[in-house]
């Protein structure tokens, strides 16, 4: 029994390793949209700190398997709020595409004109300081 266990995680983790690679293809095509950095509803609110300031989300999405929802609008919402950090759960992100189902949360963003991505599992820790220390590795 613990030999069929051990194949079963194998053939999860490639098949993690290949929707990761999926999602990100789908999102680098431009296959979904925001409005420009120009309109009223892209620009961060005034409070946020200078460094939150060169934070632009592209696109976040947020599941598992074949069910992702499109939570873009609610990441840059959160990311944005002064000293915020947010777990990736269906009670933060406001959406459960896959009940019962561990998911993962995807995040194409720009720091200083240079694109880049965040991944984490279910329950992951996520704040604007986190993707700017990512982006500065």
């Amino acid at each position: 029994m613990p030999q069929r266990h051990l194949l079963d995680n194998r053939a999860l983790m490639k098949t993690s390793h290949l929707l990761y690679l999926g999602v990100c293809i789908f999102l680098a095509t431009g296959c979904t949209t925001l409005p420009r950095a120009s309109s009223p509803a892209a620009r961060p609110p005034a409070a946020v700190a200078s460094a939150s300031a060169d934070l632009l989300i592209i696109s976040a999405v947020y599941g598992s398997g074949t069910g992702y929802a499109d939570v873009t609008y609610r990441v840059n919402d959160l990311l944005h709020q002064p000293d915020i950090e947010f777990f990736a759960r269906p009670e933060w992100l406001q959406t459960d595409p896959t009940p019962g189902w561990n998911k993962a949360l995807v995040i194409i963003y720009e720091f200083k004109g240079q694109r880049r991505t965040f991944t984490c599992g279910e329950g992951g820790r996520v704040s604007a300081g986190i993707l700017i220390e990512e982006a500065k590795k």
